[in-house]
């Protein structure tokens, strides 16, 4: 028998999905859904005779932060697509309110050149990011796109055309890869006395959570869910998760 001890946790651990590194893992929860039938007590003294738990859920939830590319991804049921970098030329846009971003098809290399003409046929007139005479700023480039401030030489409902290069990039796009599961692996550390815990979710089944795309903090999102169970462990084995705890 256990050696009856009062042992705190204060720790930290390792996340691992299908044997991927994930990062840091800030907590980490196990949870259940229990549906409870009870016999009630009709002899007096109230309470119940019998009562039966039937477990309908087994949840997880951790709290990860390290927001790169593949986790990110995991977070939000995304595809995930590897842009090489290349360039784009010519792309028309039309300017159709001054003060307004004009959004381009990919993303603006913003620490390369950046060309913006007319649509004048069939030799385009290169428009100058500030007019050399007055410094008139005619646009603004960012990475999203072109901005045409009221001052510019370029009128409202025109239509210009940009050539810019594309860095090398990933896209993801959410929402399109549900199903995804595997084994989940808590690699844990008790910092108060140096002591292990493990846990190994055997098939964990993620819920997309979102993430907060832009924060001034350090991102620390918590991913939530459903353990399923495993049908390959055999009698006396969980079907769910084991822990191995130093």
């Amino acid at each position: 028998m256990p050696e009856k001890i009062t042992e705190t946790f204060k720790g930290s651990a390792i996340l691992y999905y299908k044997g991927r590194d994930l990062g840091n893992c800030s907590s980490a929860e196990i949870t259940y859904e229990v549906d409870t039938q009870v016999v009630q007590n009709y002899r007096g003294g109230g309470g119940n005779f019998d009562a039966d738990d039937n477990i309908t859920a087994v949840n997880v939830s951790v709290g990860m932060t390290t927001l790169n590319i593949a986790n990110t991804a995991l977070l939000n049921a995304a595809s995930v697509t590897m842009r090489e970098g290349s360039s784009a030329t010519g792309e028309p846009l039309t300017v159709t309110a001054y003060d307004r971003l004009i959004d381009v098809e990919f993303m603006i290399d913003v620490n390369a050149t950046v060309t913006v003409t007319d649509d004048t046929d069939p030799t385009p007139v290169e428009i100058p990011r500030i007019d050399p005479d007055d410094g008139t700023v005619n646009y603004i480039v960012s990475a999203a796109g072109i901005i045409v401030p009221p001052t510019s030489m370029i009128a409202e409902s025109d239509v210009i055309l940009v050539t810019y290069s594309v860095p090398a990039s990933y896209l993801l796009e959410a929402l399109v890869t549900f199903g995804e599961e595997g084994p989940l692996v808590i690699d844990g550390l008790n910092d108060r006395n140096g002591k292990r815990r493990l846990i190994r979710c055997h098939r964990w089944k993620p819920s997309p959570t979102g993430v907060s795309a832009i924060t001034t903090e350090f991102a620390d999102v918590t991913v939530a869910g459903q353990l399923l169970a495993d049908n390959t462990k055999g009698i006396g084995k969980s079907k769910f998760w084991q822990a191995v705890m130093t």
